[in-house]
């Protein structure tokens, strides 16, 4: 049987950890092909820049004895590989060239509405070096590349977040997530910079571990939710789902009901017009987006939250407009992020779509 006939092909590669070898069959036809992983009683092979599926029992003996030793040192890397990393380096661009990032329909008609300046700012903000970029990283301790873990992207509101704590930790391997924030993402930093380093961050996690491509989302608290419902609206083929902590994201302009607080004298005015969280958004942004009908846009915050009003508003004026969307209200909840077990169900219910 001719190699081409009996592999299957897979999709993207995983090559971290990726041996080249020339393996021959039983019935002594050779390939020239990396070692990715193994999973059950299959070898799984890089060749060309696609991943393949081939029975371990049709290779030669050499051959499975190679595997069998793979494994043990393969064994012996995953333990490095679990864990909490406080400065993981990143090691992939989603993209080749700075303009890919600002690519697509949704992206160009948004860009287009927007001042030269403020164009040439998103474009400056993609000028970093990727090998430059660190971001905190938490990958369960359940992983062992037999399943394909989920990814969860936080674009953060400061400059670094912390891994999360124990607590958070447990909600992440109870769903199988990997989870990853970047560092200098923060709210001071331009939105191209903020979107180019989550997608970046997303690139490298795929690159290092098993993932399943349909269970990547993005979130964050405060300016870092706003940003990711930005950055799934804009690009949304990255991701299946974004979460939004304590701050909304309008879709429409919407009048204040109350008067709130927000810090020392700045207040939100009762009878004042909030814009869109896009600036020049019009309905044919939110037609083109609508086509990614699959995504699943969550919104969570508490009435002590000076957001609130904002959080529960985008709730549904994104349900309206026709998305699949849910504001969670988490009685007594601040400006802050949502407490663990409401997380959890946060999770499961984008993670349903």
């Amino acid at each position: 049987m001719r190699w081409a006939l009996v592999w299957i092909l897979l999709g993207h590669v995983h090559t971290t950890f990726a041996e080249p070898r020339v393996w021959q069959d039983v019935g002594g036809r050779k390939v020239s092909a990396e070692i990715v992983r193994v999973e059950g009683d299959e070898v799984i092979l890089e060749r060309g820049g696609k991943t393949y599926a081939f029975e371990i029992a049709r290779l030669s003996e050499g051959d499975q004895q190679f595997i069998e030793g793979w494994q043990e040192r393969r064994a012996e890397q995953l333990k490095a590989l679990r864990g909490a990393f406080d400065a993981f380096g990143l090691s992939h661009r989603a993209y080749a060239e700075n303009a890919a990032y600002l690519a697509g329909e949704v992206f160009q008609n948004y860009l287009r509405r927007t001042p030269p300046e403020y164009r040439e700012k998103m474009a400056a903000g993609l000028d970093y070096a990727i090998a430059e970029q660190t971001a905190s990283l938490v990958v369960p301790s359940t992983y062992d590349e037999s399943k394909p873990f989920g990814v969860y992207v936080e674009v953060p509101a400061s400059d670094r977040l912390r891994v999360p704590n124990a607590a958070y930790r447990s909600v992440y391997q109870k769903h199988q997530l990997i989870y990853i924030s970047p560092h200098g993402a923060g709210n001071s930093e331009v939105l191209s910079r903020r979107l180019g380093l989550a997608l970046d961050a997303l690139a490298s996690v795929k690159a290092t571990y098993h993932v399943d491509p349909n269970r990547c989302y993005i979130g964050g608290v405060s300016g870092g939710g706003i940003t990711s419902t930005m950055v799934c609206f804009l690009r949304p083929e990255h991701f299946q789902g974004a979460i939004n902590v304590a701050r909304g994201a309008l879709l429409e302009p919407y009048t204040m009901q109350k008067r709130v607080e927000v810090f020392g004298d700045r207040f939100y005015e009762k009878g004042a017009t909030y814009p869109p969280f896009l600036p020049g958004l019009v309905t044919k942004h939110i037609a083109l987006s609508r086509r990614y009908a699959d995504k699943r846009w969550a919104f969570v915050s508490g009435e002590k939250d000076f957001n609130h009003e904002f959080t529960k508003a985008s709730g549904a004026q994104w349900k309206k407009c026709g998305y699949t969307a849910k504001y969670v209200h988490v009685p007594g909840m601040g400006h802050t992020m949502a407490p663990p077990a409401t997380w959890d169900a946060v999770l499961k219910w984008v993670g349903e779509g």
